[in-house]
């Protein structure tokens, strides 16, 4: 598996040190570290510059124990989770982010949310300047792998820029490597800006990858990554296109269309389980387009620390236990995350996906006991407990010292995502056809995943779809994955196909006083710009924060 480019990448060069000459010779004492001057002398040492982009990622989906105070080391997830109607919180812990309440710029998370994509940017910015050095280049001699690690570089660039524009919106865009304060300190993008820049990398991404990887390689992006991920940000970007100067709907639908008919054939949701996208057994699987490659020490973890360089100290692994009782979820402040009343309603008891997706706590598989914080009642959630990543032996991959760290992949984007967002452009050009062809494919899939295979009579194939059909779809197939339920609610709601401003707190699956939810449309489809990013940067300051965050 890639992961163990991670596990020994320790990328010394990052910090850029900058060693001065000495007039004395006395003084000419060899440095006792390597410095990036000297790093990159193999191909694989180029390589593990390379999986340090893919590293960064580390810091999003880890544990981050370590700072109870200050929520600069809680777990990252609470924030992209609970805002939107999928999922909720099992009491007033992260009220914040479900509640729409007290959220604001002087938030850990959103100021570390903003950090760990630049960390990322910053690393992809680095490599790309080093893959352009003739030196660089004369030690790369596996033939088109120079020009397909510069294209790595330029699809995880590409991911960090559309996460931070669906995200913030405004944000300095770093297109080279920052060697001076100077350099750092960038006014916001406008508009689509910096949605157009992950286009544009994504589609010189798509040309050059491969179609796919050996097995010791599984996990680096591919073609169809590019592709995958080109479909979904031509899909937003068509959302907002009366939104910002130079939208064009009818154009970025088009674009997408296109961008999933250059999707090849080794990527297939045929064949395989919806189960089989939360497995550790199935990772990489036919459906998969981009994974985080979790993973964590045979020894000992340390999940209280923000680590992504390898050995002993940190943990690569994948953090789930926000969805459980095991006493490691207190980074999310002592509660849980489950299935909202309206998700739970919303499911055909019949579907393969609901116990995939959640069920009764005491029918959740612990491995006979070995996994000890599952498998009990408890009073939470009407007694559900939300299971992709935690579905009995899938789940059973944690480090063995503390049980926090799961090496199960999350799954960023997978083919059938990708399928429900063109079904929205097919509708949208008036091509029903194809449009209903990609939600019944899904549905087909559905169907399959019974736990002998046979097939289920729900959810039925569908004659047409309409967009409600589709938005429903959207959240039976990728209910609490990846964010991806409030980006989509945002997008509808900006294109006009539903009004945030006309839901109720039910309607947000809101299970609490309804005193208490206080969603803004004018303030909350975007988050706050983090204090740090406006007190560090006079240009954003002065361009000031998104509306109605001070």
């Amino acid at each position: 598996m890639y992961r163990l480019y991670f596990k020994k990448c320790f990328p010394l060069f990052i910090l850029g040190a900058l060693i001065s000459g000495s007039c004395k010779k006395e003084l000419d004492v060899p440095p006792t570290t390597e410095l990036e001057s000297n790093y990159f002398e193999n191909e694989n040492r180029v390589q593990k510059g390379i999986g340090s982009i893919y590293a960064s990622l580390s810091n999003v989906y880890g544990a981050n124990l370590g700072s109870q105070v200050s929520q600069n080391g809680q777990t990252l997830h609470p924030l992209w989770l609970l805002q939107g109607d999928d999922l909720t919180t099992s009491g007033t812990t992260n009220a914040e982010y479900e509640a729409f309440s007290g959220f604001a710029p002087s938030d850990g998370r959103v100021g570390q949310v903003w950090q760990k994509f630049y960390y990322l940017i910053a690393r992809a910015n680095f490599m790309l300047q080093k893959l352009a050095l003739p030196e660089v280049n004369e030690v790369i001699t596996t033939p088109g792998l120079k020009d397909i690690n510069r294209c790595e570089a330029l699809f995880l660039m590409a991911y960090a820029h559309y996460k931070l524009w669906d995200y913030f919106r405004k944000a300095p865009l770093q297109l080279s490597r920052v060697q001076s304060i100077g350099e750092a300190v960038l006014a916001p993008s406008n508009g689509f800006q910096m949605l157009d820049s992950a286009i544009v990398d994504l589609k010189e991404a798509a040309t050059l990858l491969p179609t796919g990887w050996d097995i010791q390689n599984k996990g680096r992006v591919f073609k169809n990554s590019a592709y995958g991920l080109l479909v979904k940000c031509y899909v937003l970007r068509a959302c907002y296109a009366s939104e910002y100067e130079g939208g064009d709907k009818s154009g970025d639908y088009a674009n997408a269309i296109t961008a999933f008919g250059q999707i090849s054939g080794e990527s297939t949701i045929e064949g395989v389980p919806f189960g089989d996208n939360f497995d550790y057994r199935t990772e990489n699987n036919p459906e998969s387009l981009f994974e985080y490659q979790a993973s964590h020490n045979q020894i000992s973890d340390n999940p209280w620390l923000d680590n992504d360089m390898g050995g002993p100290v940190g943990s690569f692994g994948a953090m789930y236990h926000y969805f459980d009782s095991h006493w490691g979820n207190y980074g999310c402040g002592g509660g849980s995350i489950g299935p909202s009343p309206k998700l739970r309603a919303m499911f055909d008891p019949q579907d393969p996906r609901i116990n995939e997706t959640f069920k009764l706590a005491q029918n959740v598989d612990n491995v006979g006991g070995k996994l000890w914080w599952l498998g009990t009642t408890w009073d939470f959630f009407d007694g559900y407990i939300f299971v992709k990543y935690i579905n009995g032996p899938r789940g059973d991959k944690y480090d063995v010292d503390f049980q926090i760290m799961s090496s199960n992949n999350p799954r960023i984007l997978r083919l059938a995502d990708v399928k429900l967002a063109v079904a929205e452009a097919y509708l949208n050009t008036g091509d029903d056809v194809n449009a209903t062809k990609q939600v019944n494919d899904v549905r087909k899939r559905s169907r399959f995943s019974t736990p002998d295979g046979t097939e289920s009579p729900v959810p039925a194939d569908y004659g047409t779809v309409t967009m409600q059909n589709i938005m429903d779809e959207r959240l039976f197939e990728l209910a609490g994955e990846e964010n991806i339920r409030w980006s989509d609610l945002r997008r509808w709601h900006i294109a006009g196909y539903i009004n945030l401003a006309n839901w109720t707190p039910a309607d947000f699956g809101y299970p609490f006083d309804p005193s208490l939810f206080a969603f803004d449309v004018n303030r909350d489809l975007l988050f706050p710009i983090p204090s740090s990013e406006m007190n560090s940067n006079p240009l954003m300051m002065a361009a000031g924060n998104n509306p109605g965050y001070n």
